[in-house]
């Protein structure tokens, strides 16, 4: 407890689990960081010892691993909501000898600032990138805070080095470079904040050096990248003037010197708004809490209630938690409350302008501090930087290659301009390791990229190169889809919100593609189990072309496949029968055999056995023509399926093993998760409920881990209806309400599907509730709603809990 360096790091080796797991588990269980969570330990320690022993804030900080008692009363103030002085008893102790030891501490700090601008607001958040750049600053004799404008790099290097006073006893010194135009002025500015005279004809540099030479001091330089050469050069020659002078830099992108450490400042944290806003101010994300206290700087009365916490979390989301754009909307609650700012105004938050008469130019709205930075880039970085626009979510170099190249941009250009805009904080990167690199534009910024492509006539161009590739990419996804199926799956949704984005701009500019893309994408939602959105593109393009071609069929099948699933069986017989026609008229023998193997499905749900049986002996049989492994293979799984409806397990239990087999070897998600599926159906039928309690949890491991929701909420049913062959009625009634809610929340039903699934539920589950009755099984449903999915699919795998 006492050790200050003891963190995740630590944690984790003596849990004995790597940093990612020990994050995950921590994360799922508590809903914190692994951060977070040892902060919180120290604190609830700190609090048991303040109450019960005669101790000091400091002492009691250094007793729980915080070097710094102010640091210790911030984070205790935080989280408890008032300071740890009022813990204790006495009203004049070693508490208040100790307050006005920090208080002391704290003045004999702020004398040793000079120039430092005034702050007349409160800061919120940014506790741990504080720690970091502490660290930083003591570790490197240069820190560069970079970030995209309005992310808040001026404040956050105020107060870091605002806690360095005791590192620095000569000063610390604020060097506000906006209101400098021109580079001659760069030195002037620096000799005045310094408080040194000019020399007449003499080297300014040279007196600078002098006068700071054997001195122990920070300088902090406020916004550099309009004069990023002469303040590389500055800054280069203070470091290698004297080991004891320190620099701190604020700038959109890194000086690029040696020795210069760089740290990209983040906007603030933030919150979904679509899941359960924690209103425990502790526990609220970091944009959250700074909008609620600028609101009440403009309406004292307002505070973050249930009723607005949703809409709150969504504007911030909208400005992509950056400060300077919460406090300009923020703002605005002095006239209307969150809701109406959010529908009334979300439009236009980039240009609210600031109520503070006082506020420098380039910060009076979101768009002008983005122009500041847009003026500063070359032509061919603003020709790229409104191309990116075009792009929804995050995208990958080839994507940038091939939509973004036009003449005036050749693609063998692409990437340098990419890496600059990178550096000048316009473009954010994600990299996870053994991942590809992919490039991000913050919504605040694609907004503005996208009017100016608009007010520059290109966004029709753009957005039909954006289409293109993405058509292409789905296309391929289609025919390589049994291939490569985990490659595709995680590709496309990684590249979803651009698929989307391309479907909505060409389901009125261009039917042809639209019908196209719409096809080529089903097996996908099928597959990540994106019923309602996937089957609304596809009745959509239903809608816009009836002509007999391999698009169209690729469509029909697509929608008739995700018919099967919903439920609409008959509908589904009629489109994927229509589909086949047309394969055939073009003789492709693989297009026929998968439709052929989708169809023994909704004419089993029909009870049309005889051509179930038809489909799944004609399906084999063409795909045995075509050599292909992976296509055979894909038929093999409603071959077992029809055996398992017909009870011959003793044929089925060999050929399920060697499904899984060949699953596994070809790496077809589908394949794998079907299989251990049915392996539970065959325990089921055989009346051995513990072992199909474990295969259908095989099966629901599986399915998360690839993306297979819909599959997993029939895994998750199959585990209630073993529980309740196990007479365990409670937990069988809560994961029965859990299933089917989820179910119902995607758009389909867990009835209907098959037959002896539904004799299973009349039989297993409905005896369940026979056997609590009527008010407990009322109250077991309730409870199994509340868990959610996630929280119901903990519950299931954990097999000793009732």
């Amino acid at each position: 407890m006492s050790n200050e360096r003891f963190g995740v790091s630590e944690l984790a080796g003596k849990m004995n689990m790597s940093r990612t797991t020990l994050h995950r588990r921590v994360k799922s269980a508590i809903g914190h960081s692994v951060s977070q969570f040892i902060r919180n330990a120290r604190l609830s320690k700190a609090l048991e010892l303040l109450k019960n022993e005669p101790l000091t804030v400091a002492e009691t900080a250094y007793m729980t691993g915080f070097s710094s008692a102010t640091y210790f009363s911030k984070c205790f103030s935080d989280y408890f909501g008032y300071p740890p002085v009022d813990v204790t008893k006495s009203t004049f102790d070693g508490t208040d000898l100790e307050d006005h030891k920090d208080e002391n501490a704290s003045e004999e700090s702020r004398n040793l600032m000079h120039n430092f601008p005034v702050q007349t607001t409160s800061f919120i958040g940014r506790e741990k990138e504080m720690e970091i750049i502490i660290d930083l600053i003591k570790k490197n004799r240069i820190v560069t805070l970079a970030g995209t404008g309005g992310c808040g790099k001026t404040r956050l290097a105020c107060e870091v080095v605002a806690q360095l006073g005791k590192d620095f006893p000569d000063g610390i010194w604020f060097v506000d470079l906006a209101p400098v135009e021109t580079v001659d002025l760069v030195i002037s500015q620096l000799m005045k904040t310094l408080e040194l005279s000019e020399i007449p004809g003499g080297d300014m540099m040279k007196i600078i050096v002098e006068s700071i030479r054997n001195k122990r001091l920070l300088i902090l330089l406020d916004n550099c990248e309009h004069l990023q050469i002469t303040c590389a050069e500055i800054s280069r020659r203070l470091i290698e003037s004297d080991p004891g002078i320190s620099l701190v830099v604020t700038s959109r992108e890194a000086l690029k010197i040696k020795g210069e450490k760089v740290w990209i400042v983040p906007s603030l944290s933030l919150a979904d708004p679509t899941t359960n806003i924690v209103l425990k101010r502790s526990e609220l994300s970091e944009a959250v809490k700074l909008f609620a206290d600028r609101a009440k700087l403009n309406n004292p009365s307002f505070e973050i209630v249930e009723e607005n916490a949703s809409a709150v979390s969504s504007i911030c989301q909208g400005i992509d938690g950056l400060p300077l754009a919460i406090e300009l909307v923020a703002s605005r609650t002095r006239y209307m409350d969150t809701k109406t700012l959010l529908h009334r105004l979300s439009e236009r938050f980039d240009t609210l302008p600031s109520l503070d008469q006082g506020i420098v130019d380039r910060h009076k709205t979101i768009q002008s501090t983005i122009e500041w930075s847009y003026n500063l880039i070359s032509e061919e970085e603003k020709t790229l930087f409104r191309q990116l626009s075009v792009f929804s979510g995050d995208f990958d170099l080839t994507a940038v290659e091939e939509v973004c190249s036009k003449k005036s941009l050749p693609k063998e250009r692409i990437l340098d301009f990419l890496s600059k805009l990178v550096d000048r904080s316009m473009v954010q990167t994600l990299y996870k390791p053994g991942q590809q690199m992919r490039y991000v534009l913050l919504k605040t910024l694609q907004k503005y990229g996208s009017r100016l492509l608009a007010e520059n006539g290109e966004l029709e161009a753009a957005r039909m190169r954006h289409l293109e590739y993405f058509t292409r990419l789905a296309e391929q996804s289609y025919e390589e889809r049994l291939k490569s199926q985990l490659d595709w799956v995680n590709r496309l949704e990684q590249e979803h919100d651009n698929l989307v984005a391309a479907l909505h701009w060409t389901e009125s500019n261009d039917p042809g593609m639209f019908v196209r893309l719409s096809g080529a994408l089903g097996w996908f939602w099928r597959f990540h189990s994106y019923y309602s959105m996937g089957l609304k593109f596809l009745e959509q393009a239903l809608k816009k072309e009836s002509g007999r071609t391999e698009s169209y069929a690729r469509l029909l099948y697509s929608t008739g496949s995700m018919l099967s699933i919903t439920g609409d069986s008959k509908r589904a017989i009629e489109l994927m029968n229509d589909s086949l026609k047309i394969w055939r008229k073009f003789k492709n023998i693989e297009q026929e055999a998968a439709v052929l193997r989708d169809l023994i499905f909704p004419y089993y749900s029909e009870g049309d056995d005889e051509s179930s049986q038809t489909c799944s002996k004609k399906c084999m049989e063409l795909a045995r023509q075509t050599n292909n492994l992976e296509l055979i293979n894909h038929c093999v799984g409603y071959v077992c399926f029809n055996l398992v409806s017909a009870k011959r397990f003793d044929q089925l239990k060999p050929l399920l093993e060697e499904y899984l087999d060949t699953s596994e070897r070809l790496n077809q998600p589908d394949g794998i998760v079907v299989a251990r599926h049915l392996m539970g159906d065959c325990a089921m039928a055989e009346k051995e409920f513990n072992e199909s309690e474990r295969k259908y949890a095989e099966s629901l491991k599986t399915g998360i881990k690839y993306g297979n929701v819909g599959q997993s909420i029939f895994d998750l049913h199959g585990i209630a209806l073993s529980l309740a062959g196990q007479r365990r009625w409670a937990k069988c009634i809560r994961l029965d309400a859990a299933a089917n809610s989820a179910a119902g929340e995607r758009g389909f039903s867990l009835r209907g599907v098959a037959g002896f699934w539904d004799e299973w539920i009349d039989t297993y589950i409905e005896r369940a509730k026979k056997e609590v009755g009527e008010e407990l099984t009322r109250q077991y449903e309730e409870e199994g709603i509340a868990k959610g999915f996630e929280k119901a699919v903990e519950y299931a795998m954990d097999f000793h809990k009732d």
